[in-house]
């Protein structure tokens, strides 16, 4: 449908959303208007009123579909048709006051002290570049707090090494400048010296390659993180996001800043970042009974 291409172009362009979420968005919408032609012939998104909203969301209870997924598919609803107010295309939002199950507050998991140790000391952390490059990767991760998606977009242009920096582009492209450690830019220098023998034409600007020079792609270091995540923890999420979690949470059990920390995770509201603050009330609650006699 024109309208919605015409809303793709907007989450992509105006409001420089990520592919990720432009595609999802996208999606949800396809879905709607595919459920309506099916059970409602002649109903478009554009024409639809909140009774084919509720039986949208009532189909998909019936499925079994989990709350968070139905929260993202209605938010995808409510902002096509806050888009197409905008534009003048219809009169009301049927997506507006639908309520919808709540969500369970679930806190995210990272992992102790002990197994990150453990982790950054792995035999299976040979050196040669295969193995410089993974370490590399692993200890971004927990040492900056940056997403997948912003790991695999860095440049060589990213990296100043005179100031201790990296640049990341975050989502809606909002870049922000992350400090790193001493130990960071020896294993960033040594990557690159070692990349650069191996690649000295490499032909693109992309900070960190495969084992063939191309750039690395977001499966790719999923598998990877998941390799070495599996020799430390018993976690079943092992994947980029848990060292981002894990990053968070060690930064506030160490006293850090609820606001820097939120700088530093590229989050648009506190909100996001206070999260954490709850698995630091955990280790709290946990010393507090380990201590006080009558606990």
């Amino acid at each position: 449908m024109k309208a919605i291409r015409s809303f793709t172009e907007y989450l992509r362009i105006e409001k420089r959303y990520s592919e990720h979420t432009v595609r999802a968005y996208t999606d949800d919408m396809g879905q709607f208007a595919s459920y309506l032609q099916t059970y409602y012939p002649g109903v478009t998104p554009d024409t639809a009123e909140q009774y084919h909203v509720r039986q949208w969301i009532l189909a998909m209870l019936g499925e079994k579909i989990s709350p968070r997924t139905l929260r993202r598919k209605v938010a995808s609803l409510s902002t096509y048709y806050r888009y197409c107010l905008k534009k003048g295309w219809i009169s009301g939002n049927p997506a507006k006051g639908i309520i919808l199950p709540k969500l369970e507050k679930n806190l995210p998991e990272f992992i102790n002290q002990t197994a990150i140790d453990v982790l950054f000391e792995a035999p299976q952390l040979k050196e040669g570049f295969t193995g410089i490059r993974d370490k590399l990767v692993l200890e971004l991760f927990y040492a900056t707090g940056m997403r997948l998606s912003e790991l695999t977009q860095l440049q060589d242009s990213s990296y100043n090494r005179v100031k201790g920096e990296i640049k990341v582009l975050g989502k809606r492209n909002k870049e922000r400048i992350i400090p790193l450690t001493s130990n960071i830019i020896r294993i960033l220098d040594a990557y690159i010296v070692q990349r650069n023998e191996l690649f000295p034409a490499i032909g693109h600007n992309y900070l960190i390659v495969t084992n063939t020079g191309t750039p690395v792609y977001a499966r790719m270091i999923q598998r990877l993180v998941r390799k070495y995540l599996m020799l430390s923890t018993t976690l079943e999420k092992n994947n980029p996001h848990l060292l981002r979690h894990t990053f968070a949470t060690h930064m506030l059990n160490n006293g850090a800043d609820l606001n820097a920390v939120k700088e530093l995770l590229g989050h648009a509201n506190l909100a996001a970042t206070e999260v954490y603050t709850h698995n630091t009330y955990e280790k709290l609650k946990s010393i507090y009974k380990q201590a006080h006699p009558r606990a």
